[in-house]
C-alpha cells in the first residue's frame, strides 16, 4: 500500500489521502512478465462523467464585404447571444471578407441556422471550415464534497499520458499554476542552463513538485497547432481576470475538468476541417490521442544476481520509479525514462572504452518495452468512462447537426 498526500494549495491546507495498492500482474506478454502495477483506491461508479465542446472556431469568407457589427446583429438575432466576430483582413470602412467566429458552448443546429444566414446574405467564397476546437471531459461527484474532487484530479494528473513526443520544448513540460515554490513549478525538476544536470534532475524524484489539487495542471503550449491540455479542479465559471469578475459554482456544479484544445492541425488530425465534417467527425477516437489513461508497472526483483549487490541496485531503482509516478505521474516517470536514455547516449563512448580495455562484450540492450508505452498499461476502467462520454457527445453533436 502507497499513500500520496494531495494538498490544495501551497500553504498545504486541507491534505486528501490518495491511497495505491500494488498488485501482481498477471499477463503473457514479455513486457508485464513479473511485474507489478499500482492501483488508486477511487470509486469511479462516485462520478458522473460528460463530455462538451467548450467553443469552435469557425472561419469564413464572404463573397462581399461587410462589417463585423452586422454580421454580429444577424448572430444575436437568431441565438440571443453575441459572439463578436474577428475581422482577419480589415480594410477601408472596417470592412472585411474574412472573418474568424468563436461560438462559445455551441448549439450547432443554433450554428447551422447562424451560418445559413450570412451564406443567403452575404455568399461564402468556400464553404466553413474549423481551425480550432476546445472539448472537455469533466467529472462530477455524485456525493459533491471537495475532497471527492481532489481525489480525482489526483488520479488525473497522475494517470494522463498523451506520450512524451508532445513534450518538444520546456513550455511544453508538465507544469501548474499556482505552483508551490514559483507563480508556475514544473512537476520535474529542471536545469535549464546545463544539459548534463538536466539529465540528472529530470531522474531524481526528490526535485519533484506534486500538483497542488486547487491548481491547474498544464501539458502543452498554449495556441499550439496540435494540442493543449488543461486538468483543472473548477469551481469557477465566467471569470474574467481583466475585469476582476468571476461566478462561484454551486457545489454541485463544480467539478474535476481535463480538456484538450486542438488547433489546425490537431483539427486536421482528427478529420475536422469543414464545419460539416461534425456531422461524422468519431468523437469517440478522440479518447486514444488526446484523452488517454495509462497505470505504471515495476520490477520484481528477487535476490540472486549474476554480481553482489545488483539486486539490491534494481531494488532502489524500482524505489525511485514508485516514488516518481506518485509525485508526477506516468509522464513524468517517462521522462525518467527518457532521461535514462539520453544518459546512457551521454556515457556510452566511455562504457565501450572501458569493454575495449577489458575485452569484454558489450551487453545486449533490452528491447522489452522500449516502444511508446513503454512498461505501462492501459487504465482501463477510466478509459471506458471516458469513451463513454465521448459516445455521448458525439450523439449529441450529430443530433443538432440534423444528422
Amino acid at each position: 500500500m502507497h499513500q500520496v498526500i494531495l494538498y490544495r494549495d501551497k500553504g498545504y491546507k486541507d491534505p486528501v489521502n490518495l491511497t495505491y495498492i500494488e498488485q501482481s500482474l498477471r499477463s503473457p506478454q514479455a513486457r508485464l512478465v513479473n511485474r507489478t502495477t499500482l492501483i488508486p483506491q477511487i470509486g469511479l461508479e462516485a462520478y458522473q462523467c460528460r463530455a462538451v465542446v467548450d467553443w469552435i472556431d469557425i472561419h469564413l469568407e464572404l463573397a462581399r464585404r461587410t462589417q463585423f457589427w452586422k454580421l454580429n446583429e444577424r448572430i444575436e438575432r437568431l441565438t440571443g447571444r453575441k459572439e463578436f466576430p474577428e475581422a482577419l483582413d480589415l480594410a477601408v470602412g472596417n470592412t472585411a471578407t474574412k472573418y474568424r467566429l468563436r461560438v462559445q458552448e455551441p448549439d450547432f443546429q443554433a450554428v447551422r441556422e447562424v451560418l445559413k444566414d450570412i451564406e443567403r446574405q452575404y455568399g461564402f467564397v468556400a464553404p466553413a471550415h474549423i481551425t480550432g476546437i476546445e472539448i472537455s471531459i469533466d467529472f462530477y461527484p455524485v456525493t459533491p464534497s471537495e475532497e471527492a474532487r481532489a481525489r480525482m484530479h489526483g488520479v488525473l494528473v497522475r494517470h494522463f499520458y498523451p506520450t512524451t513526443q508532445v513534450l518538444r520544448s520546456n513550455r511544453m513540460w508538465p507544469r501548474f499554476t499556482p505552483g508551490s515554490i514559483k507563480k508556475t513549478d514544473y512537476t520535474i525538476g529542471r536545469n535549464e542552463g546545463d544539459d548534463s544536470l538536466d539529465v540528472g534532475d529530470r531522474m531524481t524524484p526528490g526535485l519533484d513538485r506534486p500538483a497542488l489539487y486547487g491548481s491547474t495542471y498544464y501539458v502543452g503550449e498554449r495556441d499550439d497547432p496540435r494540442a493543449f491540455w488543461r486538468i483543472q479542479n473548477k469551481g469557477l465559471d465566467k471569470q474574467n481576470i481583466a475585469a476582476g469578475t468571476r461566478d462561484e459554482l454551486p457545489e454541485d456544479k463544480k467539478r474535476i475538468r481535463i480538456e484538450v484544445t486542438l488547433g489546425r492541425s490537431g483539427c486536421q488530425e482528427i478529420g475536422l476541417r469543414k464545419f460539416i465534417d461534425l456531422d461524422t467527425l468519431p468523437f469517440t477516437r478522440l479518447q486514444k490521442d488526446f484523452f488517454q489513461f495509462m497505470k505504471p508497472t515495476f520490477a520484481i526483483v528477487r535476490p540472486g544476481g549474476a554480481r553482489p549487490g545488483s539486486a539490491a541496485v534494481k531494488r532502489k531503482i524500482e524505489e525511485y520509479r514508485r516514488e516518481r509516478f506518485l509525485n508526477a505521474g506516468v509522464l513524468g516517470l517517462q521522462i525518467r525514462e527518457d532521461a535514462k536514455e539520453q544518459l546512457r547516449a551521454f556515457e556510452m563512448p566511455t562504457i565501450r572504452r572501458l569493454h575495449r580495455r577489458n575485452r569484454t562484450k558489450m551487453p545486449a540492450k533490452m528491447r522489452t518495452g522500449t516502444g511508446a508505452y513503454g512498461t505501462m498499461i492501459a487504465y482501463e476502467e477510466l478509459t471506458r468512462m471516458v469513451e463513454r462520454a465521448l459516445a455521448g457527445l458525439q450523439r449529441k453533436v450529430r443530433r443538432e447537426m440534423g444528422v
